[in-house]
């Protein structure tokens, strides 16, 4: 009877190994390749035969000129983000001047903050009933256009490619750099010839990070740009002003090649190339070697680090001030009035921002993990063409990929619009490249006899994943999960297109208010996400660690008691 029990049980343990097989696959075909589909047959297919006729007002002057817009904004907001956040990396890891933690620490509130809120900043103190233009100058004027959003997103998103090009630094051998200066090269040398190089990369990396945010970025021209038009918020105000589908689904495809594109040059670059030093530092370690940049050059380094740490934190003290404000622009005197309204008719978008962000980040990374785990497993074309299926909403602007849920799942087979469970859909997709790759990352470092072993010890496939393969990969799914709370937490692109009024959410009223002109309330909902994402961040750092603790406990307390029991008793 117990030998029959156990088979059942193995058998049914087998299925669920099989289901979780088959249904990676099946979320990639559903949840990603269709969508894309979609959208592409929604630009490009009228009915059954193939079409260019929607793309035709791109030929016009208002497409010539959006499609230029979108250029010249991406490219210049891209190099000065990237050097920004070179300049940064410098400044933290090769420095040793007091205060590098707050580099970093301001790094992280840009993280943590909605896209767009710098935008709100600038708009608060410099739109038309601005602090400094208003108030202190008494101008009746603003200072918007397209070189606000530059810079604005040079520094929004110069904190991505701080936070990824000084982890590759920080691992570059600072001996390397002390013997080119032993054998009597320049500092200026032996940057552009050592470091550099080295850095390379880190630098590509934070490019395409650093690109894809930015050209998907339709909140900021919206706010600042004055009329100023690029491809995201073209694509936006076609679906939400006008309903132009079919044209919003070719700008869409637009604004994705570009990030293939990069994607795809990165790719073949790194495949080309080896980039390595001769030994993995830490960063203490680097920090007790001689930097390779004069004391002039580290001084004016330092300078910029601080400029850009004073400039978010003036970003986050106006925002809590004008919060708290009555009537920002007019009347500064102290209110609750704007967190009265945020508590009370903004309840429910509390409830769905973090109840989204908990689900996803729940859920997102253990389904990105099992893609990684039964992908390894494959091998050839299907592993390559899986491989690339999961990377590919890197890759897809979250605008994009928005327009073409609405496009898949507004009609038959598969109705989700309108619920809550399409956005949380979203996010998870949107966020299982990151998980994806951590996954891959960890499970290449564990050993295929331990599955051996386990095997031949009598456990399933299924009982082996739980209980060998997926403890081990707990590093990638802590990873996955406090990215996937901050995303969903601060997305709007992706969602914009799918929220109700039933799921509204904090990202959302903090767009709407400031578009439609309220910046106390806007600066109201903005301080308590940010407040929100903080606690939240604390409340899953520290359930990560539940298990660590537990396991040390059981090996200490319980294990420790049963071993001197019997010495006690002695």
């Amino acid at each position: 009877m117990e030998s029959k029990i156990r088979k059942l049980k193995n058998k049914v343990q087998d299925n669920l190994f099989t289901g979780m097989a088959l249904a990676v696959p099946v979320i990639f075909v559903v949840f990603i390749i269709y969508p894309v589909m979609k959208i592409i047959g929604a630009g490009f297919f009228d009915g059954t035969s193939f079409t260019l006729a929607h793309a035709t007002p791109l030929l016009e002057e208002r497409g010539i000129r959006v499609l230029l817009n979108t250029a010249r904004v991406s490219l210049l907001s891209t190099v000065g983000a990237t050097i920004l956040g070179i300049i940064l990396a410098i400044g933290v890891v090769k420095g040793r001047w007091p205060g590098r933690r707050l580099f970093t620490f301001a790094a992280i509130l840009h993280i943590i903050s909605p896209p767009f809120i710098a935008a709100v900043v600038f708009i608060m103190l410099f739109g038309r009933r601005g602090f400094i233009t208003h108030t202190l100058l008494g101008l009746d004027t603003s200072f918007i256009g397209w070189q606000a959003i530059v810079f604005l997103q040079i520094l929004g998103n110069a904190s991505i490619a701080f936070l990824v090009i000084a982890s590759v630094l920080r691992r570059i051998d600072p001996n390397l750099e002390k013997s080119a200066l032993d054998l009597g090269a320049s500092r200026l040398r032996v940057f552009f010839t050592v470091t550099l190089p080295l850095m390379i990369p880190g630098i590509l990396a934070a490019v395409v990070l650093v690109f894809a945010n930015i050209i998907a970025d339709f909140g900021t021209p919206i706010l600042v740009g004055g009329g100023f038009r690029v491809l995201a918020s073209e694509a936006y105000l076609q679906v939400l002003s006008l309903y132009n589908m079919p044209y919003a689904s070719v700008l869409s495809i637009l604004l994705a090649l570009p990030c293939l594109l990069v994607l795809f040059m990165e790719k073949n670059i790194l495949s080309d190339r080896n980039f390595y030093s001769t030994r993995l530092t830490q960063e203490e370690d680097a920090a007790d070697q001689r930097p390779a940049f004069n004391l002039i050059t580290l001084a004016l380094v330092y300078v910029i680090c601080i400029i850009y740490a004073l400039l978010t934190l003036t970003q986050f003290s106006v925002i809590a001030i004008g919060a708290f404000t009555t009537t920002w622009g007019h009347d500064f005197s102290f209110s609750m009035r704007h967190i009265d309204i945020v508590l009370n008719q903004g309840a429910g978008s509390i409830k769905n921002s973090l109840t989204f962000a908990i689900q996803v980040a729940l859920i997102g990374p253990f389904i990105g993990i099992v893609a990684a785990y039964y992908v390894s497993l494959k091998e050839g074309l299907y592993r390559r063409t899986l491989d690339f299926v999961a990377i590919l909403p890197f890759a897809i602007p979250g605008p994009v990929i928005g327009i073409s849920y609405v496009l898949a799942f507004h009609n038959p087979p598969l109705i989700l619009t309108g619920t809550g469970l399409i956005i949380v859909l979203v996010c998870i997709i949107r966020e299982l490249p990151i998980s994806y790759n951590a996954g891959k990352a960890v499970f290449r470092q564990v050993a295929y006899n331990l599955e051996d072993a386990s095997k031949d010890l009598g456990a399933g496939r299924f009982m082996t994943f739980f209980r060998v393969v997926f403890p081990l990969m707990t590093p990638a799914y802590k990873v996955g999960m406090l990215h996937a709370f901050i995303h969903t937490m601060t997305t709007i692109g992706a969602v914009i297109f799918l929220v109700t009024p039933k799921n509204k959410l904090l990202t959302f009223e903090i767009f709407s208010a400031t578009n439609s002109g309220y910046l106390g309330l806007g600066a109201a909902f903005s301080f308590v996400l940010i407040i929100l994402t903080l606690v939240g961040i604390l409340v899953l750092s520290m359930l990560g660690e539940i298990p660590g603790f537990l396991k040390r406990f059981r090996k200490d307390v319980l294990v420790g008691s049963k071993r001197t029991k019997p010495e006690q008793e002695l």
